[in-house]
């Protein structure tokens, strides 16, 4: 015969006296809902918004905000104490516009605490205060700390080549604004008879602006610092980053010692193709170099003939026919049409 099952023992609460089988933390249910304050919640919790940029500030910095919403939720946790020993935490609001700068939001949080199922719900106010950034605030002021000097190498850097970098720096500094940088803004653009100036927020910045526009456009850089004054004991320093774009860019046509060559990029070598048989080369920057002429100056002739390592072209100008050593790069057939190049050292086949 099974014995009968026993009946859970009552015992009374000391708080409050009912009688009750389950106890949380000595006392009664509700007595020891009463008892614990699962949340804290300040009457009025205080956000800096910058009016220009929509940064606000948190945690002793301005950051980029990603919503209203977003930054609400962000200051309300940061703002709300719950108890220690909660768990599985749960927390929801809606907030209500009393005017454009004060929001009544109300708070709901359940979390679990001492096995038990709790809820708690609280009002505050957020006050919107509209304060002018630091990064906005250098920007109205001319700031900088780094000045990237655009320059071309033994020529005038081009309307083209100073339109191509500034997208490059604007491109540049965006991605580093989204990962943080908040000085990485370019506050002034100075043109000058040997180049433009770009003044730049930051030191990393304008480093990392210098090193995109030689990874695209080629060239060279110099940097060299200075120091302007001290903060907090510390010392503070600006740069000068000097890009020289290089003398010959992608299409230039130069002789370099005793060859024809269509320039594809240079940096610290002058890289291209060898017109005369179409073979890439290099050579060193150093080595004396002269510009003939660039593929913007290329017509149309025609292929006349081609005879084993020769081929025979029509010259544009004087309609003679030119005998030419046929180039690698050749492709065409007899009849057709070719581009070219006529300079001091001759006429050119081009890619």
């Amino acid at each position: 015969m099974t014995p009968p099952t026993p009946h859970p023992r009552t015992l009374f609460c000391p708080e409050c006296g009912r009688e009750t089988t389950e106890f949380y933390d000595n006392r009664c249910r509700d007595c020891f809902c009463k008892s614990v304050t699962i949340i804290e919640c300040p009457p009025v919790i205080k956000i800096r918004i910058c009016p220009v940029c929509g940064a606000y500030h948190t945690a002793g910095k301005w950051i980029e905000a990603p919503g209203m919403k977003e930054m609400f939720l962000s200051e309300i946790s940061r703002s709300v104490k719950v108890h220690p020993d909660a768990k599985d935490l749960k927390l929801d609001f809606y907030e209500e516009e009393l005017d454009p700068s004060r929001y009544l939001v109300h708070i709901s949080v359940s979390a679990v605490l001492s096995g038990l199922d709790v809820s708690a719900t609280a009002d505050t106010e957020i006050r919107i205060k509209r304060e002018t950034c630091d990064s906005c605030s250098r920007i109205a002021g001319g700031y900088y700390a780094g000045i990237l000097q655009l320059r071309a190498d033994h020529r005038h850097i081009t309307g083209e080549e100073v339109e191509r970098c500034i997208q490059l720096a604007d491109h540049r500094l965006n991605k580093l604004t989204s990962k943080g940088d908040r000085f990485a803004f370019v506050s002034k653009i100075e043109e000058l008879k040997e180049g433009v100036d770009l003044y730049i927020g930051s030191i990393s910045a304008c480093k990392q602006v210098g090193n995109a526009i030689i990874k695209e456009l080629g060239g060279t850089s110099a940097t060299s610092s200075s120091l302007v004054g001290k903060k907090d004991g510390e010392d503070l320093y600006r740069v000068t980053c000097a890009v020289r774009l290089p003398e010959f860019v992608r299409g230039d046509v130069a002789s370099i010692e005793g060859s024809v060559i269509e320039v594809a990029h240079q940096d610290r070598q002058i890289h291209g193709t060898d017109l005369s048989d179409g073979s890439k080369v290099s050579f060193d920057a150093a080595v004396p170099a002269v510009r003939l002429g660039s593929r913007k100056d290329a017509v149309t002739a025609v292929l006349v003939a081609i005879e084993k390592d020769t081929v025979q072209v029509l010259d544009p100008e004087t309609y003679e026919t030119v005998l030419l050593k046929a180039p690698a790069f050749l492709h065409a057939e007899a009849g057709s049409d070719v581009c070219v190049i006529k300079t001091v050292e001759g006429l050119f086949l081009l890619p």
